[in-house]
């Protein structure tokens, strides 16, 4: 905890109005000699008021206002073989159909396969679902594709620094009570990764400011919950714009998503008692303000860190990207009928679920679709680790219908990540397993 107000102090000394932070720029020669080259792209997906909100069944007619705006975030990497693009939206799913969509958009202006495309949703609950409308769903995925065509003609060569931080105020929210019961209210002593993983991406020329900043936190962005009913990003995009206000407005930011299943903001609610269910409140202004801002602080002091010379003669010059990608096929409940999400689609038995691996030299993404929990992130970037995989991104919320992820212990316990869950507890075996296998052929 002192860390992270020892991060807000810093940061606080340079608020959105001050001008930005200016910090050492990587060694002009160094970046000459790099292979890999990259660019950014962001776009604005804010949808038309007309259409509801994702996220709550009992929250429903169109949106009311916008808070702030939605926005996909792309960055094309470019190794001089093969050039790859991560795919940030601020929206609350994308499912398999819409992101064969966007895949193929990409295609068709730009040429980069779908085996070589990370999309990842934030999974904010101020966003529609694409489904919902048709036109929008097809605007995203052409913006979508403008960015990346935008993106790619923007090349130029960069390197890549990775740190750490820390952030306070995710928590699992699942936990025992004293009968035994697992039950959904808020865990501080459960299952967690409080780290925030940060890519700094520097390219020539440009200052004393990175050309863009990739963070990843494992948290759901439900801070407002279902009371409200305008458009928001949530805190993924108070984050981002702390972020880019910080740097004086030369920076793009990507938040990746984690395995966010079963952590949540740490908002309890007043008169519950400990083993009383409860997801926590509807935050207010003043809890959105602290996760986002919290999280950009210590994103911003981890950035500035990496900007250092001591850092960047430590960054790899030469960055290959590899990519693999299939079709896990997942045990799933025969009878789960219309109980679960719409999302998802039960064949024989199985569900399809979409896993992709993209490497660029020693850093690693892992994507999975629907909402694993904290414990697949964990589990598989560890096993990656001890396959020689230097920096593990594991994210969820990418293109599929998979829905809630649970792990097999969890099957055992129940709770709401069980109950509406389309899975069996063979699941974490045969994910966790596909993953290797994708991986094992990326090994160099």
């Amino acid at each position: 905890m002192r860390k992270l107000v020892t991060a807000i102090i810093i940061c606080m000394l340079y608020l959105p109005n001050s001008g930005g932070i200016s910090a050492k720029k990587p060694s002009g020669g160094d970046l000459q000699r790099v292979n890999l080259q990259a660019g950014v792209c962001k776009l604005d997906i804010t949808p038309p008021l007309h259409i509801p909100l994702g996220g709550y069944a009992r929250r429903t007619g169109p949106a009311t206002g916008i808070r702030d705006s939605l926005n996909t975030a792309v960055i094309v990497l470019d190794d001089g073989k093969i050039s790859a693009a991560i795919v940030t939206l601020d929206l609350i799913q994308v499912r398999y159909k819409e992101g064969q969509l966007i895949c193929r958009a990409i295609e068709k202006e730009t040429g980069i396969k779908e085996g070589n495309v990370i999309i990842n949703a934030s999974h904010t609950h101020g966003s529609p679902w694409l489904e919902t409308d048709s036109c929008y769903s097809m605007e995203v995925a052409a913006k979508v594709a403008s960015a990346v065509k935008m993106a790619r003609e923007n090349l130029q060569p960069v390197s890549i620094g990775y740190g750490e931080g820390e952030v306070a105020f995710n928590v699992c929210r699942r936990k025992k009570t004293g009968s035994g019961e697992y039950i959904n209210a808020l865990n501080p002593d459960g299952l967690t990764d409080h780290r925030v993983k940060v890519l700094r991406i520097d390219g020539i020329g440009t200052g004393g400011a990175p050309k863009a900043v990739l963070f990843h936190i494992a948290c759901h962005p439900n801070v407002f919950r279902d009371r409200n009913t305008r458009v928001s990003a949530d805190f993924p995009g108070e984050a981002k714009r702390f972020i880019e206000k910080n740097f004086g407005g030369s920076t793009t930011a990507l938040y990746l998503q984690g395995c966010a299943g079963d952590i949540r903001a740490n908002l309890p609610e007043e008169g519950k008692s400990p083993d009383e269910a409860s997801f926590g409140r509807n935050g207010s202004e003043a809890d959105m303000l602290w996760c986002g801002w919290s999280a950009g602080a210590e994103v911003v002091k981890t950035t500035v860190c990496l900007g250092v010379r001591e850092q960047t003669k430590k960054r790899q010059l030469n960055n290959s990207i590899r990519s693999a990608s299939g079709i896990v096929e997942v045990s799933a409940k025969e009878n789960a009928g219309d109980a679960l999400w719409p999302r998802e689609q039960i064949t024989n038995g199985k569900i399809n679920v979409p896993v992709k691996v993209l490497c660029v030299g020693g850093i690693c993404f892992v994507t999975l679709p629907g909402e694993p929990v904290i414990a697949y992130g964990l589990k598989i970037e560890k096993q990656l680790q001890g396959m020689g995989f230097n920096k593990v991104f594991v994210l969820g919320y990418a293109d599929g219908d998979a829905g809630y992820i649970p792990t097999k212990k969890m099957f055992r316990q129940g709770a709401y990540e069980v109950t509406e869950s389309a899975l069996l507890p063979s699941c974490e075996k045969e994910i966790i397993e596909g993953a290797k296998r994708l991986a094992e052929g990326l090994i160099i």
